[in-house]
Parts: structure tokens; C-alpha cells; sequence
């Protein structure tokens, strides 16, 4: 009795003692923060709303799909925050930087905003086709003014990406959402 007593003891410490490896993850961010390029400067305010990201793709996984209609994530790699986060505060910095407007702002506050953008985000994956991966995204802004639509602006995107690797399709996402803010721009300045 005595000798399976000191088994179970020593069976109980050297099954405490196994390390559960971790894996090694990385995180990416969405970051599309203008550079300072003038544009038609439009003396009113703006406030930017929080974009509406399809529930599908607004968590920290980053997706990829392969075939039609599947949608994997990546196991190692992970958005640092949910995308609505990130695209919102990319999206506040771009207007700050393009000095479209004298008001730039991301929460709502007392002061009665000129126009208002809303934005919505259909679809953020990458695409993995063979031997050639796209960077996918669909994404809708509505300016109102008054509460009534101004304009729509609508991209719907798929980038080759130079790499199958997931920070290259996180690089080309980012690139992407630069080259349509640029565009967004100069439309809201020839509104």
C-alpha cells in the first residue's frame, strides 16, 4: 500500500511538471494613416463613426479562403485589435492629417456636425488561389449631411498580394486602404 502510494505521488509531480509549449503568434494592425498630401480644404466638420465591419469578419482571427464559400483563420497570426477598432482610428487620422476639414472628430458630442461618415465593411479576408494570394476588401462610406446621404462611395477591392504569407496580405490591405482613402478624398474635396 505504502509503495503505490509513493507511485501515485511521483506519477501526480511529474504530471504537474509537463510544460504546455505556447505558440509563437504574431499580431498585425490595419494602419492607413494618410501623409500629409493637400487637398480641396472644405472649412466645416466631420464626424466619423465607428464602421459597422460584417460580424463575420470583425474579430481578431485574420481569414483566409481557398476555395469558394470557406473561410479558415490563421492559426499563428491574429489582428492586434477587431478591425472596426483599427479602421476607425486609422480612418480619424487620415481625415485629421488631410486638412479637408477644420472639425475632425470620432465621438459624438454636443457640437452639430457639418457632414457625418459612416462606413461600412463587407468583406476583409486574404485569398489564396493556386499559387497567387489577394488581398479582398469591400468597403462602403455614405457622407451625410443633415442626416441625409451626400454621396456613396463604394470599392470593392482584390489586390494581388506579392507573397503567400500572411504580413504580406496584411502590407497590401493596408497599401489598398491608402489608394482609397487618396481617392475618397479628392471626391469628398470635388464635392
Amino acid at each position: 500500500m505504502k509503495n503505490l502510494f509513493y507511485l501515485l505521488i511521483v506519477v501526480l509531480i511529474s504530471g504537474c511538471s509537463f510544460k504546455q509549449e505556447s505558440i509563437d503568434s504574431n499580431s498585425y494592425s490595419i494602419d492607413f494613416s494618410q501623409n500629409s498630401k493637400s487637398y480641396k480644404k472644405i472649412d466645416k466638420s466631420i464626424l466619423i463613426e465607428e464602421p459597422l465591419v460584417n460580424k463575420s469578419f470583425n474579430s481578431r482571427s485574420i481569414f483566409y479562403s481557398t476555395k469558394p464559400y470557406l473561410f479558415e483563420e490563421y492559426a499563428k497570426n491574429r489582428w492586434m485589435n477587431l478591425p472596426s477598432n483599427m479602421i476607425h482610428n486609422s480612418l480619424l487620422e487620415s481625415f485629421q492629417a488631410s486638412n479637408i476639414f477644420s472639425l475632425v472628430s470620432q465621438e459624438e458630442t454636443k457640437v452639430k456636425y457639418d457632414y457625418v461618415l459612416k462606413t461600412n465593411v463587407i468583406k476583409i479576408y486574404n485569398e489564396i488561389d493556386a499559387d497567387k494570394s489577394y488581398a479582398v476588401l469591400k468597403i462602403k462610406f455614405d457622407l451625410l449631411k443633415d442626416e441625409k446621404l451626400v454621396k456613396s462611395f463604394t470599392y470593392d477591392k482584390k489586390v494581388l498580394v506579392a507573397q503567400i504569407k500572411p504580413y504580406e496580405f496584411v502590407n497590401s490591405l493596408n497599401k489598398t486602404l491608402n489608394d482609397i482613402m487618396d481617392d475618397l478624398f479628392k471626391n469628398i474635396g470635388n464635392l
